[in-house]
């Protein structure tokens, strides 16, 4: 099976053309999403993707990522969790190439982690489906970390975390990230976990509460409690232990816990999830992308 993928998020386009679920060939550039304006979607993908076209005139289209949003190519609606490969086939949203070819743009998903709560996903679903998990957790590690629960291979519920985007943002524009010195020292990142399990309110301790700790950060800079250079690993410990904090109160302590991201930050979800007895196992993002592609794509094949 030889079909075309569109990767496109916010700030990258990453296309391939792949067999079963090996990379024949891959083009990127940074027209993502946040750079193009409505209507230049479908000429970027054939200045980037048409040689593919003419040359597998056959091949299915996947696009997938934030291409289906307010700001891309088509709106694509959210499915609906719980969900599998067989639900996101049935979502899958036709938009037109050239010479009546279609595309289809693999929809996201909505769900509701808890009463009046309200969470979507847009790319992660189909790594999710691809990461080999029949039952049990993972988590997505990115800019928006995602808590995932899998039963019997299908998406029951998840729930995003603002992590990433917290961390640039007290880092590059706020008073609390100003009083950082580089080279910083990793030290700081088991003390920002150890801030976060305190707050956890385990072992009766008093809950502060989250805006509390970061503030007392650059409190304890400035009063010299806490070397300079300590601080930016320190507020990456502390929001990724809160983070892990909300998602075992969300989804329990699982014996282990999967994680999609890049080698440098697994290791570190590894390192904080050891402090609380869960085991982990990574799986390669890429990887993942296109196992769940070719899942999804072989049930439109089948509709």
């Amino acid at each position: 099976m030889r079909f075309i993928v569109a990767d496109w998020g916010t700030t990258r386009f990453r296309g391939y053309l792949i067999e079963h679920e090996t990379i024949l060939d891959q083009v990127s550039s940074d027209e993502g999403v946040s750079a193009l304006q409505k209507g230049q979607h479908r000429d970027i993908f054939l200045k980037r993707c048409g040689h593919w076209l003419d040359a597998e005139p056959n091949a299915p289209v996947l696009l997938v990522g934030m291409v289906g949003s307010r700001e891309g190519w088509v709106e694509a609606p959210y499915a609906s969790c719980p969900a599998g490969p067989a639900e996101i086939a049935q979502a899958l949203m036709p938009v037109d190439l050239v010479n009546g070819r279609k595309a289809h743009i693999i929809p996201g998903l909505f769900c509701e982690p808890a009463p009046g709560a309200a969470d979507v996903m847009r790319g992660e679903e189909t790594l999710v489906l691809g990461a080999g998990v029949e039952n049990g957790l993972v988590c997505s590690a990115g800019t928006h970390p995602k808590w995932i629960l899998m039963r019997d291979g299908r998406i029951e519920r998840f729930a995003t975390y603002l992590t990433g985007e917290m961390y640039a943002l007290l880092r590059e524009h706020s008073m609390i990230g100003r009083a950082a010195t580089e080279p910083s020292d990793q030290k700081g990142f088991d003390m920002g976990l150890d801030a976060a399990e305190r707050n956890s309110g385990a072992d009766g301790a008093a809950r502060v509460g989250l805006l509390h700790l970061l503030f007392g950060a650059r409190a304890a800079v400035v009063s010299g409690r806490m070397a300079s250079n300590l601080l930016t690993p320190y507020l990456s410990g502390l929001l990724t232990g809160d983070e892990i904090n909300g998602a075992l109160a969300q989804f329990g302590r699982p014996a282990s816990v999967t994680i999609l991201a890049d080698q440098a930050r697994a290791d570190l979800y590894a390192h904080a999830l050891a402090r609380h007895g869960i085991k982990t196992e990574l799986k390669n993002p890429k990887q993942a992308l296109l196992a769940g592609l070719a899942r999804i794509l072989r049930q439109h094949s089948q509709s």
